[in-house]
């Protein structure tokens, strides 16, 4: 794992990839069994991790990181 992803927690980076697959907050909410202000919670906390401007961006470092391309 980069130093940059071992920032975010597990759950963080799942919900990161979820965004990623085209979920959305309620989607991911329910597939989790977890509440959409927890979703949100996690997203918000991993986009100050990666200082992502947008969620958008997020996915994106994620991606990136996760293909050896950052």
């Amino acid at each position: 794992m980069t130093p940059l992803l071992a920032e975010l927690s597990p759950r963080e980076e799942q919900v990161i990839l979820l965004f990623g697959e085209g979920f959305g907050s309620r989607e991911i909410a329910d597939r989790l069994g977890i509440s959409v202000w927890t979703v949100k919670s996690h997203r918000d906390r991993a986009r100050r991790k990666l200082g992502a401007s947008t969620t958008a961006h997020a996915v994106a470092i994620v991606m990136r990181v996760r293909l050896g391309a950052a």
